[in-house]
């Protein structure tokens, strides 16, 4: 995988009616794009952010297994930790020399047809040179600006030039928005030992020819704000599910601790509240993930606070299919994990001690009849957590009228029952979350299913672009593609210099031939 800089004026990318662009970066671009890429089809793969991993790379655990999402080297399974993950085929040091990664770049328009398509993109500054970064981290340590992180949902900061995660793909830094503040400071392009920074780039643009285009775009969770009788952004204890999925990685601002943002207590009682932004008149559609990850927020709570009540208010369960039922069964059956169904229309908080407090109709739990039946209970929990449902990507409606596909009308990609992965527009396929709400599980084998659709489209041109197994990186001269990057010579010296390894026997011409 090669990340491409693109230059400041228009230009033409390498490529071909053989090519592939994968638009979206999570999980579900990124299996696609493998898969075409072993089969000898170079592929694009373009994300609009800094970073791949999409919504996935915010999580610490998968259901119902608990295995750990995107390894970031943490000791979530303890030292030498052998549980399957997908950061195998994911993960920056696996780069695919068939993979050409665009990060921070937009589609802008779509000529063509079906096994012959022109795509203009663009792409916004980085500010960091991805060529000469070694991750160093010496601009971070520099830089004075703090601002909300991203990637930690606004519960920590980040510096403004960062990276996004500790083991972010790509794994280097980036300024995500230059303000005046940066350009009045500039220490980070003075530290810089590579001269990486260059905080003058501007933005680009690039035309692409390729034959088919896969859209796996994901999804944007909803926003509880939308829905302040629930007391999200008014009271301090209550949090969205992705919060909780940050407060429980061993990568998140607690390192996996989970904590009460109004006193930093570990919460003994735990309150999540299902379907939020989901199944109402706004959002008349299922989710489909939400029961299933309270359910493991849940486990992982019992699991790792000693003597944790965790109640779950819900609708009804839906577990889809008979794993996840036995999941949901183990819950409530062996870890104790209370199910209530009540819809609940309204939190408020103790002043003194900031206590959630619920009123619900109650008194028979687990059963089909008890919701919305019984004698009014209250009840206080020391954390909400609402487990909001999924919506189209924010880029939905621009790439819809970008490519010429439909949406259906919820605003995700529409698709026929018997070709669930074909858009409207011939030569472009979907896959993942944007075309229905779907789980990781699912949406990989999505991924897998678009791109074998793109082969089959163009099994005429496969193999074009075959790669040696013993030697995957050896360019048609014979020499390793890093030999010729630019300042190759100065990278190493700088490498050398940041370890402390440079003196005077070192021999720097034997280094700028490397």
């Amino acid at each position: 995988m090669t990340t491409q800089t693109l230059l400041p004026d228009h230009e033409t990318l390498p490529g071909g009616p053989d090519g592939v662009l994968v638009v979206g970066g999570g999980v579900g671009g990124m299996r696609a794009a493998i898969d075409l890429a072993e089969a000898g089809i170079h592929v694009y793969l373009l994300e609009t952010s800094p970073v791949l991993g999409g919504r996935v790379a915010q999580l610490g655990f998968m259901f119902p297994t608990h295995d750990c999402v995107l390894c970031r080297g943490t000791s979530d399974h303890g030292f030498g930790c052998t549980r399957p993950t997908i950061s195998p085929a994911l993960l920056d040091e696996n780069r695919h020399p068939n993979i050409t990664l665009l990060t921070s770049t937009r589609v802008t328009g779509c000529d063509g047809q079906a096994g012959d398509f022109t795509i203009h993109v663009q792409g916004s500054p980085e500010y960091v040179d991805p060529r000469r970064c070694i991750n160093c981290g010496r601009c971070s340590e520099i830089c004075p600006e703090a601002r909300p992180s991203g990637f930690q949902l606004g519960m920590s900061t980040r510096k403004a030039i960062d990276k996004s995660a500790p083991r972010s793909v790509p794994d280097l830094y980036y300024l995500l928005e230059k303000t005046p503040v940066c350009d009045d400071c500039r220490k980070c392009a003075q530290i810089c030992p590579t001269q990486a920074v260059n905080l003058e780039a501007q933005p680009r643009s690039s035309s692409i020819h390729v034959g088919a285009v896969i859209l796996a775009m994901g999804f944007q969770p909803f926003d509880a704000g939308l829905m302040p009788e629930l007391g999200y952004g008014r009271l301090q204890n209550v949090i969205t599910s992705m919060q909780y999925e940050r407060l429980a990685s061993r990568s998140g601002p607690t390192e996996g601790i989970v904590r009460r943002r109004s006193d930093g207590q570990v919460p003994k009682r735990i309150a999540w509240l299902q379907c939020v932004g989901s199944r109402d008149q706004r959002n008349p559609y299922c989710s489909s993930i939400c029961c299933m990850y309270a359910t493991k927020e849940a486990v992982l709570a019992k699991q790792r606070i000693p003597g944790a009540e965790c109640h779950i208010f819900t609708m009804d369960e839906r577990a889809f299919n008979k794993e996840y039922n036995h999941y949901y069964l183990r819950a409530r059956d062996d870890h104790g994990i209370r199910y209530t169904r009540a819809r609940i229309s309204a939190v408020d908080e103790d002043p003194v001690t900031g206590e959630i407090i619920l009123r619900y109709p109650g008194g028979r739990e687990h059963e089909e009849s008890a919701a919305g039946q019984g004698p009014l209970r209250e009840e206080r929990f020391d954390l909400l957590v609402l487990a909001v449902g999924i919506r189209p990507p924010a880029e939905a409606i621009d790439i819809a009228r970008t490519l010429g596909v439909s949406l259906n009308e919820y605003g995700f990609c529409a698709t026929d029952k018997f070709a669930p992965l074909d858009t409207s527009r011939p030569g472009v396929f979907v896959c993942g979350a944007f075309a229905s709400p779907k789980e990781i599980a699912e949406t990989i084998l999505d991924a897998s299913g678009a791109a074998a659709e793109v082969m089959r489209m163009l099994g005429d041109r496969l193999g074009g672009r075959a790669f040696s197994r013993g030697q995957p990186f050896i360019t048609a001269a014979g020499l390793p593609a890093r030999a010729s990057r630019p300042g190759g010579a100065g990278i190493v010296v700088a490498l050398c210099q940041c370890a402390g390894e440079i003196s005077d026997s070192v021999n720097l011409e034997a280094v700028a031939a490397f």
